[in-house]
């Protein structure tokens, strides 16, 4: 196991560090300033810690303080924790040495001497043997050549020392009594308790993940003078190839509120053997909101070099058995959890090493090689940083800039510590654009002083006027070409002094957008497909800007000074070739140049985000059909959709119109402008569970399909329950009251060429009949009748209701037509009544009959029925009621037989 010591007292406090190094701990002491609680006592101190880490909280840092240590965790507190007993200072060395301990070539040194103390074991030389204090005597122990731990000459007696183990960080602290107290202090690392790999779209786990290790027999250098430093003998160069997808682990790491990208992490095989490269997390930043929040991480090797020790294959061999690939697991270099088996590593030496080209701010420049120092020279702006970078960055060791000491007084020139990119900082004067000769010095992985390229490039530095950054424009578009204004204020603010001369230099009659970027310093042209980047067509562009008075008029040299009210941003959005995204922040960087020479004034940057509206304000539920806020729509079939009769048969097909289950839909659609992408599809990715909740086994398409699945105001779309569902001839509808899973899906705009602009949501549709659903009600809860006789039965004594206990309905005939029995609800077919015991009474008129109207000579008969008492009791009067998608309500009332009772 890999373990990391701190001590306090050691050669007047030494550290030792994750590159197994001891760093006095003087060279801390400027922090002691910014320590937020220092508490007083060992045993409170102690305490606090503890009930730090029992609310969840984990240590960042552990580094020595005079007497003891500085102890900050992931919120910000930070605790100062020290000895209780005054520790010794502890003996020095032989030589009174000590400021600096290290490891090198497998060996301890001590101020950069060579100690006789072996710093690995002899078996194998990846695992740091570390020192450690033992408690009887006082003393450090070192490990010699036998692997044997032997008392060395330096005293550490009363010493407060840390131990990092396995993500966790033990203090050892003497109290009062010189007895020493410890304390254990998780770190994030140790607070990982999930690593997964998901695909490259962060949704379904990855069982097989293949990294392949590009590696180099890199050949030795003595004059190079980059940041890495030359390369050695018997060294192995490695990296990856990250262009599109390749080589990265999309990973998920749990709990969510670890940072993983501050972490380091290693690759071990099943035998816990430590590969010899390192891993680094990227928190992942595309349309995944809140990635970190997440645990979404993208992780990938860090290029290195490996001492071989004269086998260029050593390295790759770490990955393989007996030629097979090896099953690797991904781990934090600090800590013990680790992934499944499931990464597998190919190592691909190469002989050649190619860099191709060299890039400024991602656009191309020149051959790696070939300088380039004629022509139209590379344009930038004081106080903007250039990135340097070659086509093929896994083919690099290197990189260093460099210019004359004259151009980077004059400029102002500020190369950054990774030599990767530099900037002007000032101009030479107030009017002149003048130029430097930009040295780029590229070493491949393949080594060797004949591969050292120098390569001369001229850039012109041109000054500024001003520039801005404006607030977050949000803005949700209504139509495809939409535009939008914001206010001109912030950049001639910018201007300050500068802005008459501005006024009168500024180009007025153009689209003044540089480009969309992805990041705020605007490094990452935005991939907007053809139709992005910058052009000279603004008809070819899915943004361009423009200087304007008012939405309708752009500003004139006349009137700029005057009328420069607005930046007008108008937005042609592709629908379907990678448009601009939903939720995402672009970074819009406006250049204004120059009338006469088109060299660039001066620039702002907009950053703006397009959002779409949720789509419950598009499909609004109807509370009456989708009840306690539920995705379940009693979908209850209405008489005026029944349009087509079941063929041979004289009822209506069984079809639900899903716009009577959402307010205004198809108007809410069209003022979304979704024509063409609105669809409405069975959805077969559950099963489905019937009006108990009970699983019915099957899917959705088995029950129904639907009708017109693109929606319009004349083709209307309709869950059609099928009418035969197991196919043997007679009819089932099997799909009745059934929760049938219903996907909508469509785009904002009709913008399919992007999942931002699209919406997907699943309901649930449980078709019924309204009459079906219902029941025959008595007046009084019974209806009695003569025991002895004929009684006349009416709408005042026995009717129905439906689903709806407060919709109530005569089931007794309104009239006639065409030979044919009008009801009082046009989804009723017919009503017929029957006796439910012979013994108590007859049915003698069992359907309802037509009502007469008055007569100047008799009066108005009402529709009825006709019951005879048999004898005295009470039984049921069946109630069928057959709708017109031939189902059948089969309900009854109560009929009581009495003597002298009739109509």
């Amino acid at each position: 196991m890999n373990k990391k010591f701190l001590s306090a007292i050691l050669f007047g406090a030494l550290m030792v560090s994750s590159t197994g190094t001891f760093v006095s701990c003087k060279d801390y002491d400027d922090d002691i300033d910014r320590i937020d609680n220092t508490l007083n006592d060992l045993k409170s101190q102690i305490a606090a810690l503890q009930t730090e880490v029992a609310n969840g909280n984990w240590v960042t840092s552990v580094t020595p303080t005079e007497g003891g240590f500085t102890v900050v965790f992931k919120d910000g507190k930070t605790y100062t924790i020290v000895n209780g007993k005054d520790g010794e200072k502890g003996d020095k060395g032989e030589d009174g040495k000590g400021t600096e301990v290290a490891v090198k070539d497998g060996y301890w040194y001590i101020d950069g001497e060579k100690t006789d103390y072996l710093a690995v074991t002899s078996e194998d030389l990846k695992e740091v043997k570390v020192p450690y204090i033992n408690e009887e005597d006082g003393y450090w122990y070192f490990y010699n050549d036998k692997g044997e731990a032997e008392k060395s000459p330096y005293k550490a007696t009363g010493a407060a020392y840390a131990v990092n183990d396995g993500g966790v960080f033990t203090l050892y602290m003497p109290d009062a009594n010189g007895v020493m107290q410890t304390i254990k202090l998780p770190t994030a690392a140790s607070a990982i308790s999930s690593i997964e790999f998901l695909d490259n779209d962060y949704q379904a786990i990855k069982d097989l993940n293949e990294i392949t290790l590009f590696y180099w027999d890199a050949a030795a250098t003595t004059e190079w003078k980059g940041p890495r430093g030359n390369i050695s003998n018997n060294i192995t160069t490695y990296s990856t190839d990250l262009s599109g997808n390749n080589n990265v682990l999309y990973t998920r790491i749990a709990p969510s509120s670890v940072d993983a990208s501050e972490l380091a992490f290693s690759l071990i095989d099943t035998k816990d053997n430590v590969a010899s490269i390192a891993l680094a997390a990227k928190k992942y930043d595309g349309m995944l909101t809140r990635a970190a929040e997440n645990g979404l991480y993208d992780i990938t090797v860090v290029p290195g070099s490996y001492a071989d020790g004269g086998d260029a294959n050593k390295l790759a061999n770490q990955f393989l058995s007996s030629g097979a690939n090896k099953a690797m697991a991904l781990k934090p270099a600090t800590a013990n959890y680790r992934s499944l088996f499931n990464v597998k590593v190919i190592p691909d030496k190469q002989t050649t090493a190619p860099l191709t080209n060299i890039n400024l701010n991602g656009n191309y420049v020149t051959i790696v090689g070939v300088d380039k120092t004629t022509g139209v020279a590379y344009q930038t702006k004081v106080g903007q940083e250039v990135v340097v970078s070659v086509t093929k960055e896994c083919n690099l060791y290197d990189m260093y800039l460099s210019a004359s000491e004259e151009d980077k007084a004059l400029f102002g020139i500020i190369f950054s510590e990774d030599g990767r990119s530099f900037k002007a900082t000032k101009s030479p004067d107030n009017v002149t654009d003048a130029t430097i000769d930009l040295e780029v010095y590229t070493l491949p992985n393949i080594g060797g002083n004949s591969n050292i390229k120098k390569t001369t490039i001229r850039v012109e530095i041109n000054r500024t006027l001003g520039e801005a950054t404006y607030d977050k424009q949000t803005k949700q578009p209504n139509k495809t070409n939409y535009s939008f204004l914001v206010s001109a204020d912030k950049l001639k603010a910018s201007l300050s002094s500068d802005l008459n001369a501005w006024y009168a230099s500024v180009k007025t009659d153009v689209n003044v957008l540089q480009n969309i970027y992805d990041d705020e310093a605007c490094t990452v042209i935005s991939d907007l497909g053809t139709n992005g980047g910058a052009t000279t067509n603004m008809n070819n562009k899915q943004v361009a800007v423009t200087m304007n008075v008012d939405n309708d008029n752009q500003v004139t040299p006349a009137n700029i000074a005057t009328k420069l009210n607005y930046l007008k941003f108008q937005l042609d959005i592709n629908k379907t070739v990678k448009p601009l995204k939903i939720g995402k922040t672009y970074y819009a960087k406006l250049s204004f140049v120059d009338k006469t020479s088109n060299i660039e004034l001066n620039y702002v940057v907009v950053p703006f985000e397009l959002t779409k509206p949720e789509l419950n304000t598009i499909l609004v539920k109807e509370s009456g059909v989708f009840r306690d806020g539920k995705d379940l729509a009693q979908a209850y079939m209405y008489w005026g959709d029944a349009t087509t009769k079941v063929t041979g048969k004289s009822y209506y097909q069984s079809n639900y119109y899903i716009d009577r289950a959402f307010t205004d839909m198809q108007k809410k659609l069209s003022d979304a402008k979704m024509v063409t992408s609105p669809t409405f599809a069975i959805d077969d990715a559950n099963n489905v569970l019937d009006a108990e909740g009970k699983d019915t086994g099957k899917k959705a398409s088995y029950f129904a399909s639907i009708v017109n699945p693109v929606p319009s105001s004349t083709n209307r779309a309709h869950v059609s329950l099928k009418e035969d569902t197991d196919g043997n001839g007679s009819r089932d509808v099997a799909g009745y009251k059934k929760d049938l899973n219903v996907k909508f899906t469509g785009a904002y705009l009709d913008v399919t060429g992007d999942d931002s602009w699209k919406y997907a949501k699943t309901y649930q549709f449980r078709v019924m009949s309204p009459i079906l659903e219902g029941e025959a009600v008595a007046a009084n809860n019974v209806v009695e009748v003569s025991a002895t006789g004929r009684t006349k039965l009416y709408k005042e004594n026995i009717w129905a209701k439906t689903y709806n206990n407060d919709v109530k309905y005569d089931i007794f005939a309104k009239g006639k037509a065409a030979g044919v029995i009008e009801w009082y609800r046009s989804d009723i077919a017919n009503v017929t009544f029957s006796t439910g015991n012979k013994n108590v009474f007859e049915v003698t008129v069992a359907t309802p009959t037509v009502p007469v109207a008055a007569t100047a000579t008799a009066p108005a008969v009402d529709s009825y029925i006709e019951v005879e008492g048999v004898t005295e009791n009470t039984a049921k009067l069946k109630v069928a009621v057959d709708d017109i998608w031939g189902y059948t309500l089969n309900s009854s009332v109560d009929i009581k037989t009495t003597l002298n009772t009739g109509k």
